[in-house]
């Protein structure tokens, strides 16, 4: 009755604030409309008034209908002794990936996390929840990266900090859900491989809502597997929170929600004995619920991402097809088990362990593959960027089954070896650290520069001498004019690019990403190649980041005197340069 008495009273307080309060009025409370902006954020404030609406209709409808009732727990408890002791060692793990993810945190950003500083996290509050420009803006990020800022001050640190706790919170919840679908003991293997992998430290210190979604992810499907095993409706309402805060922080999270969906609704045909009440509470608590919820988070800027989104595609061709995807996925491999041998032996454990779950608790192989399956149809049918970054969200899945993986070669040599059990299980484990052990060697180098802007800055600087003129051009001039503001020149035409030659007496050119400067702007990649040599590349661990610096030597006025000989090779004449090239 109580709880009945407040649905009422909540749904009540929505539904008058969503029909009496102005959509106009609300907007311009949170910021000033610009007029190009005017119509999308009007209509964004109708669809947060229509939004708060049916949130206040859904609580009613909440307090009245009779699925607040406890299930029983199917899982009896740990022993108290073996629950102590996985606590302690969860907690040395957590505290071991804490500094592991702090240590070097202000190393060189990369070009996205410099959008994400300059372009959202300096916003104020207002216009963080009403603005989309790209899909560099990751809400939930945003609005903590902003929070950062304002407690510890502008720094690479401050920007990244969200990442390193969503990052360290991720293990968690890998622990949660491993221990719920494999025991303790698989549980914080699988946590520790998390906290000692090149890939995971790398991400937990990008400042994008990456170990964010993989956060809300693992918590989420932690929560639907309770959620259908237990019969609790609090699991549900708790579900539908990490699935909208999940969205919140990046979109792609709505992949994972509909994959949860489809097991959702195939798991009567698996569990045929499912109750029909308990069924019903957890798509109408828990799915129904998550999508009121992300609607209504995504309300004031949902115009600007319909636009945003359906104008993205990728300049690249190369990027859009999965065979790239999957040569990145394997070079990938190899940098996080440090070499090819063991990561091959790593894909052939884990084959082993996804065989085991298939035939234990096959959901746990449907977590992993139907989100990411339903993400590559979309993604390749839209023509955008199909990145492995993308699929990063299922790296906790992919741990734990690795982790079963080493299980079971553990059983097929305990066998051969005719020991027992325990030995079996010892067997498995050492397996499982000498894995963490071979993945903990690589990831010092996640510590490098993600691109190394400020060495190409560097260098340039000292290097230059008086008539030089240094220019930037397609990718490398947002960072450099933006964040660091040096006062350099851009050229976005071969034009351009050559009158500014026409000025310098030596004109070096700083460019990243060859494949985006190659499509977008071919003639000025053709001309660097034609009349610019490369004197230094600046790598990062961002695959394709190198920071080229270029550099001519030969002023643009020189070159109406270049005469070409019949093979097309060019004499030179001019001053005192006079040869065949």
């Amino acid at each position: 009755m109580r709880s009945s008495r407040l649905c009422f009273g909540l749904g009540g307080i929505l539904i008058l604030t969503g029909a009496f309060v102005p959509g106009v009025a609300l907007i311009e409370s949170l910021r000033e409309v610009p007029a190009g902006l005017a119509e999308p954020l009007r209509l964004g404030g109708t669809l947060f008034k229509i939004g708060l609406i049916l949130l206040g209709l859904f609580a009613i409808t909440l307090g009245r209908v009779s699925v607040w009732t406890s299930g029983q727990q199917n899982k009896k408890p740990a022993a108290e002794r073996h629950r102590h002791v996985a606590r302690a060692v969860l907690a040395g793990i957590l505290i071991t990936a804490t500094v592991l993810r702090f240590y070097a945190l202000d190393g060189g950003l990369w070009l996205d996390e410099v959008l994400t500083y300059v372009e959202y996290a300096r916003m104020p509050l207002g216009e963080i929840v009403t603005t989309y420009h790209s899909e560099n803006q990751h809400f939930l990020y945003t609005l903590l990266a902003h929070a950062s800022f304002l407690i510890f001050g502008e720094s690479a640190q401050s920007l990244r900090l969200p990442a390193v706790l969503f990052g360290i919170g991720s293990i968690w919840a890998l622990y949660m859900l491993g221990r719920y679908v494999g025991g303790p003991r698989e549980a914080l293997l699988a946590a520790a491989m998390l906290a000692f992998s090149y890939h995971h430290v790398w991400f937990s210190q990008n400042a994008r809502g990456y170990t964010g979604l993989l956060f809300w992810t693992l918590l989420a499907s932690w929560l639907l597997l309770r959620g259908m095993r237990e019969a609790r409706p609090q699991l549900w309402l708790l579900y539908a929170i990490a699935v909208a805060l999940g969205v919140y922080t990046h979109i792609t999270m709505l992949f994972v929600f509909l994959g949860h969906l489809i097991i959702y609704l195939a798991a009567p045909v698996v569990r045929r004995r499912a109750i029909w009440p308990d069924r019903w509470a957890g798509l109408f608590i828990g799915f129904c619920a998550a999508a009121l919820l992300t609607l209504q988070l995504h309300a004031l800027a949902l115009p600007q991402m319909i636009g945003a989104i359906a104008g993205t595609t990728s300049v690249v061709a190369a990027w859009r097809y999965p065979l790239w995807t999957f040569s990145e996925f394997a070079k990938g491999m190899q940098v996080n088990f440090a070499g090819g041998i063991v990561a091959l032996a790593v894909i052939l454990i884990f084959g082993s362990g996804l065989v085991s779950f298939a035939r234990t608790d096959p959901v746990v192989v449907q977590l992993l593959i139907i989100p990411a399956l339903i993400e590559a149809v979309v993604v390749v049918g839209r023509g955008h960027h199909l990145w492995p970054r993308l699929f990063f969200f299922t790296i906790g899945f992919g741990a734990l089954i690795v982790v079963r993986g080493t299980t079971v070669v553990g059983q097929m040599g305990a066998r051969l070896l005719d020991v027992g059990p325990t030995k079996s299980a010892a067997l498995g484990t050492a397996l499982c650290a000498v894995l963490i052990g071979v993945s903990a060697i690589s990831f010092p180098s996640a510590y490098a520069p993600k691109q190394d802007y400020v060495g190409a800055l560097a260098f340039v600087e000292a290097s230059r001498e008086p008539g030089d003129r240094v220019v930037t051009v397609g990718l490398a001039t947002y960072p450099y004019q933006r964040l660091y503001k040096v006062d350099w020149e851009a050229a976005e035409t071969v034009e351009a690019l050559n009158e500014i030659r026409s000025r310098a007496r030596r004109t070096w050119v700083l460019y990243t990403f060859p494949p985006v400067l190659e499509a977008v702007h071919p003639e000025i990649m053709a001309s660097i190649r034609r009349d610019f040599h490369v004197v230094k590349r600046f790598n990062g661990t961002l695959g394709g980041g190198t920071v080229f610096v270029c550099r001519s030597d030969i002023p643009l006025s020189w070159l109406p005197r270049v005469k070409r000989d019949i093979s097309g090779h060019v004499i030179f004449r001019a001053k005192n340069l006079e040869g065949v090239t």
